[in-house]
């Protein structure tokens, strides 16, 4: 069993910025949490794989980042599976020797390969570990290495019915997702009579092609009413390979608005939208609840259907609309001008979201023991976001003297 160093915590994320950007929130409200009472303050290290996002964003963020080559299982061929069964052991061995290197008193994981090693590897040092499953629906990585983990924290209530172990065991619960801060606790925008809905349209980061394609097709149904009032201020992030077309393509509609490749400042766009149409990934779901913003919901077809079940929980939460991916023109434009003519739907929308981004279960917030948290601020009562909440229950699960058991 690997000796642990107190308020040490090691997070594996690895791949997307769905899985990056949610480790970088925690770990930053982990080291927030200060030094305590014998003046030990937090450290924090990533683990992730050579190739992929978080080699740019973690350094970026101040953090060390470790690298090990981690074999993908989603996604590949019978032989592919083999190869990488036969790579998954050395993977695990570099983990172990990571973990006895830095001594973390726990483990953080937010899905995908590298987060399934690293709960693997805990599990075989006696290190309690935390796998955060933000999707509605878990990913395959976060299926298999469940039983390896000593708690599993879902962002979505309903996902907790997937874990019915940990469940059993009461170390399964709902911490929501962790987003920018920037995002949280946004007034609603300004609106009066007569003003043109600010309708914000992204499709992430690279963009999403099939869902310009339906906004450009319906476009000639979005112009301005016929005395030349606008009934839209439309901000679309195209992705670098559409922006000029797509921006063409308002142009020739007579649709006025501004078309951009990427946002630098997502929570400022965010800010200024009345409504809010972009794909089901989870954290662009969390952070549609977290600003309070209506939403027309357009998931992606793919990735394990993670999206579909994303945005079926906002829809049935109220919080938001969705629509096929493909859905022709003329249907996404009749539900854009149906929801710029019920501001009071608009309103129980962004209700729906404030609520759907708050922890529902009793067990949500719980602190296991007073002993285990008292040098934790903000352990008041006062109200908590997800990368707090969840950075206090990692600080309480690395206090426990036998953490490392997974749930049976």
């Amino acid at each position: 069993m690997t000796d642990r160093a107190p308020r040490r915590l090691l997070v594996a994320a690895s791949g997307s910025g769905g899985h990056i950007y949610p480790g970088l929130a925690v770990a930053h409200a982990f080291a927030a949490l200060g030094p305590d009472s014998s003046h030990r303050d937090p450290q924090v290290r990533f683990v992730g794989d050579p190739r992929r996002l978080e080699t740019r964003l973690v350094p970026a963020h101040g953090f060390p980042l470790a690298l090990i080559r981690i074999p993908p299982l989603r996604g590949r061929s019978p032989g592919q599976l083999a190869a990488a069964a036969l790579d998954l052991p050395g993977a695990v061995l570099e983990m172990r020797r990571l973990l006895r290197d830095f001594r973390p008193a726990a483990v953080f994981g937010t899905g995908g390969a590298v987060s399934g090693v690293a709960a693997l590897a805990a599990r075989l040092a006696g290190i309690p570990s935390l796998i955060l499953e933000p999707n509605a629906d878990p990913g395959l990585a976060t299926r298999l290495s469940a039983p390896c983990a000593t708690e599993i924290a879902v962002g979505f209530a309903e996902g907790a019915r997937h874990f019915p172990r940990h469940r059993a065991a009461g170390r399964v619960f709902h911490s929501g997702i962790p987003v920018r801060a920037e995002f949280l606790g946004m007034e609603p925008p300004g609106e009066r009579n007569g003003d043109p809905l600010p309708v914000l349209i992204t499709g992430g980061s690279q963009g999403a092609s099939r869902l310009n394609r339906t906004v450009v097709e319906a476009l000639p149904r979005l112009r301005p009413r016929p005395d030349g009032a606008l009934r839209f201020s439309i901000t679309h992030q195209t992705g670098p390979g559409d922006e000029e077309e797509v921006r063409a393509a308002y142009d020739r509609a007579g649709v006025p608005a501004t078309v951009v490749a990427y946002l630098d400042d997502m929570p400022a766009a965010f800010r200024a939208a009345g409504l809010v149409v972009a794909r089901g990934g989870a954290i662009t779901c969390a952070e549609v609840a977290a600003a309070g913003r209506p939403a027309v919901i357009v998931p992606t077809p793919v990735a394990g259907a993670h999206q579909e079940g994303n945005a079926r929980t906002m829809e049935e939460a109220g919080a938001a609309a969705t629509l096929p991916d493909g859905v022709p023109g003329a249907d996404f434009a009749a539900l854009l001008l149906a929801l710029a003519a019920d501001r009071d739907r608009r309103r129980r929308m962004a209700a729906a979201a404030r609520r759907l981004s708050a922890p529902t279960d009793p067990g949500s917030d719980a602190a296991d023991s007073p002993a285990e948290t008292e040098d934790a601020p903000g352990n008041e009562g006062a109200p908590e976001d997800a990368a707090a909440r969840l950075a206090r229950r990692l600080l309480a699960l690395g206090a426990r003297p036998a953490a490392g058991e997974a749930a049976r």
